[in-house]
């Protein structure tokens, strides 16, 4: 079902949320922790978005972020969260462009761009504060 799709997607997104967040608590440079509340919010945004989605659809939106992007490892480095948040990025966004084609996806489709617009722009940030070109 679309919406059981979805909500494995807005797990990812909630997962990525929280991976920025423990991103924040490890940043001292001003200007990248800027970008990375930043993108926090957008994901947060995303969230919001794809669980308009799935109401919109019939569904119901799920509040757990997926274990595939929680992984929380012991004294990790910010370098690796924020791999961890950009591994959700990348794969929210292959997944969405893979169903957004879908013909019942019509309704939510210009929120679903939305969010896959929102992650290729932060992607580009966060790779541009860690020196690092996509």
């Amino acid at each position: 079902m679309i919406t059981d799709q979805l909500n494995e997607i807005l797990a990812d997104e909630w997962a990525c949320v929280r991976a920025l967040r423990r991103a924040e608590s490890k940043c001292d440079d001003p200007g990248q922790l800027e970008v990375i509340k930043r993108v926090r919010k957008d994901c947060s945004v995303n969230c919001v978005n794809l669980a308009a989605a799935v109401r919109q659809l019939g569904g119901h939106p799920t509040d757990v972020p997926s274990t595939r992007f929680s992984l929380q490892l012991k004294g990790e480095t910010l370098a690796e969260i924020l791999d961890l948040a950009q591994s959700a990025q990348h794969y929210v966004v292959a997944e969405l462009s893979r169903l957004l084609d879908e013909p019942n996806l019509a309704p939510v489709r210009s929120a679903l761009a939305l969010v896959i617009q929102l992650h290729r722009d932060n992607q580009r940030w966060l790779q541009a504060t860690r020196g690092r070109p996509e």
